[in-house]
């Protein structure tokens, strides 16, 4: 016998509920793409605001991932400049030097893992978490 209208349409709009929210999250993190990029003069004198310029190419680098194997391979690449720019800067960093080495690391196994075509997604997050870890430690008023 076929279930009432009424349990159909429930099941119906819970299915597409379900595919709405699979969809959404399967295109990532809108939130974090659409936040702003900070400005380099939002970052605290010192340090901070020496790693400014590489934490907000590696942001706005990140941001922009994408996960398709060509995609994320330009990803990769454009990473190059500002995990070198960010771990010259690692032995004068002081406080900051742990954070430094992590989005550094992070980067670079994101960018061993497509070299050796073993990418995850989960790599690209690591690296934008760690780098706005540290953004807003930076930006943020002590």
């Amino acid at each position: 016998m076929p279930a009432p209208p009424s349990i159909r349409l429930a099941v119906t709009a819970a299915g597409l509920l379900a595919v709405t929210g699979l969809a959404a999250g399967c295109g990532g993190d809108t939130t974090a793409a659409a936040k702003p990029l900070p400005a380099i003069e939002t970052f605290q004198a010192g340090t901070c605001r020496d790693a400014a310029a590489g934490l907000v190419d590696t942001l706005r680098i990140a941001r922009k991932g994408n996960d398709k194997p060509d995609g994320i391979k330009l990803v990769a690449t454009d990473l190059i400049a500002p995990q070198e720019k960010l771990y010259d800067q690692i032995p004068t960093a002081g406080e900051f030097a742990p954070d430094l080495e992590r989005i550094t690391t992070a980067i670079g196994f994101l960018r061993l893992r497509v070299d050796t075509s073993t990418y995850e997604p989960k790599l690209l997050t690591e690296v934008t978490t760690t780098t706005e870890a540290l953004v807003n430690r930076c930006t943020s008023s002590r």
